[in-house]
């Protein structure tokens, strides 16, 4: 992050020379200031988030007309209206605004670039706009991407699921660019730079506010039902609990267990919540196995446990018509397969075992190894760790294995010496 911050001094050094504009300097940043102080709109695409905020359109427009003064402008009156937000300048804010002013300066390099083939050709002013749009959205996340690998480690960064959450932005960042041609555009005419800054900046704004709005109205409505939905999954957990009390809370640990393993391995925020979701209704099936099986006090017989195999496939048929739980119904079907392939029900082995169903199957077994029945007392974290590892390879995943290793003792001791959660904190595992 100080690299970053290091070459936008250096770029600013180099390109930012008066003489300046400072009247339409001025209306910039007092333009963009306006425009975030009513704060940004963050639009799910997909897997990703598009940040949505009139700031961007205001920026790249005064950047094509006056350069990367404009970029500085622009970049100085965001961060001050963000530090007169929190109350403090932190090392995001300082960041942030070093990416500005590099982004913006790679926009309008690339701009003018493309500008000089033919400037007065249509065509080249619009194709000028989408390369610059372009550019802006791959300095912005190379930079990112850096940044991030150098904190996590080049090794642990999943790259794939990074890619995944910005290339769906390219088709925004194209858009900013072809906004920031229409002020170029008007700036060129009689209107002029000022003008142009102002007729932009009055509909980005009355959008913004009206989008900002909806989507508020729309989040608080998403949070509700997707509140219910979490807690509906917790109280089937429980019902799933109340046929067995030897297994009370076993839903709930299995689910802390297995969040801290997916949080090892890199896990996005999405495929946590699935793995949440399959961990806590795992069990379900067993709804449909006889109760003289399922409490039965002494080992299960062979047909007995003929029936009791067939709980994974009875979940997964359960939850079929629930979409929410598609994928996480992979975890219900495979929770009880091995990595050698001598699981069940269907003898999958190794990356044939979708990899959420590799973690659970840990965090399944090693609750049951501490776990006390009644015919035979549970073993200690110790003995149960050391467990995990000798079935390294057969039964269980070897990378799973190794992000189970990475927990604590006393993270593992503060699951296991707690019975159950109220749903509330429950509902919190999953924020």
């Amino acid at each position: 992050m100080a690299a970053v911050t290091a070459i936008a001094a250096a770029v600013g050094a180099i390109w930012i020379r008066p003489p300046f504009q400072w009247q339409i300097l001025a209306l910039v940043a007092g333009l963009v200031a306006i425009l975030e102080a009513r704060g940004p709109i963050m639009i799910p695409i997909g897997r990703a988030r598009m940040t949505f905020s009139g700031t961007a359109y205001a920026s790249i427009g005064a950047v094509f007309v006056l350069g990367p003064s404009g970029a500085l402008a622009s970049m100085l009156a965001s961060a001050a209206a963000n530090v007169w937000h929190s109350r403090r300048v932190s090392v995001k804010t300082v960041f942030n605004a070093s990416m500005a002013v590099l982004t913006f300066t790679a926009a309008w390099a690339a701009f003018h670039a493309v500008l000089q083939i033919a400037p007065n050709e249509a065509p080249v002013l619009v194709s000028a706009g989408a390369v610059a749009g372009l550019t802006s959205w791959g300095v912005n996340h190379l930079l990112l991407g850096a940044v991030m690998a150098a904190d996590q480690g080049w090794q642990n960064f999943n790259r794939p699921a990074f890619w995944r959450q910005v290339y769906p932005l390219a088709l925004y960042y194209l858009g900013y660019g072809l906004t920031g041609v229409g002020v170029y555009a008007a700036a060129s005419t009689e209107l002029g730079p000022a003008a142009a800054l102002v007729t932009l900046a009055a509909p980005v704004t009355i959008v913004q506010i009206a989008t900002n709005r909806w989507f508020t109205e729309q989040a608080a409505r998403l949070a509700e039902a997707k509140s219910g939905f979490n807690a509906t999954l917790i109280s089937l957990s429980k019902a799933i609990d109340l046929r067995d009390k030897d297994t009370e809370g076993h839903c709930r640990r299995v689910v802390e267990y297995s969040l801290l393993m997916g949080r090892n391995l890199k896990f996005s925020q999405e495929e946590l919540v699935r793995l949440s979701h399959g961990a806590l209704l795992h069990d379900i099936g067993k709804i449909g196995v006889p109760d003289g099986i399922l409490m039965k006090p002494g080992p299960l017989t062979d047909e007995e446990w003929a029936v009791m195999r067939t709980h994974p496939r009875l979940g997964f048929e359960m939850v079929a018509d629930v979409r929410q739980l598609e994928r996480a119904r992979e975890i219900i079907l495979n929770h009880h397969e091995r990595f050698d392939g001598k699981g069940y029900p269907r003898g999958l082995s190794g990356e044939n075992i979708p990899l959420e169903a590799r973690v659970f199957t840990i965090a399944d077994s090693f609750d049951a190894m501490i776990s006390d029945r009644p015919y035979r007392r549970g073993m200690s974290v110790a003995e149960a760790r050391a467990e995990v590892r000798r079935c390294s390879g057969t039964q269980f995943d070897p990378i799973c294995v190794a992000a189970f290793d990475q927990i604590s003792d006393e993270e593992l001791w503060h699951i296991t010496e707690e019975r159950e959660h109220p749903t509330e904190e429950l509902l919190s595992l999953f924020d």
